[in-house]
């Protein structure tokens, strides 16, 4: 009888340690506030986009490209990208809130990227 209590305990407090595993919202809080950011970044490289236009991504060499996007980087948010094959200097680190916009224009493949430092 004593076996049975215990083994019944034991279940019932696995169970509830489960239970609290499975619902604790922190991992569903992170994934919830990445998403956000990188709806955020990606609204920001479709202005910086919308602010020069795509003839401006066509027209302009790629170092040019590359400068404007180094100074419309801050402390909140680093923009980098390629253009053409020309890789501008910095890339996101892995694991931080990022987002790409890729696209072909005239024979020159162009990809923005964003990123910030937020860690969750």
């Amino acid at each position: 009888m004593r076996y049975m209590d215990l083994v019944i305990a034991g279940l019932i407090a696995s169970s509830a340690l489960t239970g609290m595993l499975v619902f604790a919202p922190h991992q569903g809080d992170l994934g919830s506030s990445s998403l956000a950011s990188e709806t955020r970044l990606r609204d920001e490289l479709l202005a910086l986009l919308q602010q020069k236009g795509t003839a401006w991504l066509i027209q302009s060499s790629p170092e040019t490209v590359c400068a404007y996007l180094r100074e419309k980087s801050n402390s909140s948010v680093t923009f980098s990208g390629e253009i053409g094959g020309v890789t501008c200097e910095s890339s996101p680190i892995s694991g931080l809130p990022s987002a790409i916009i890729a696209m072909r224009l005239i024979g020159r493949q162009v990809v923005l990227e964003a990123w910030t430092d937020e860690r969750g």
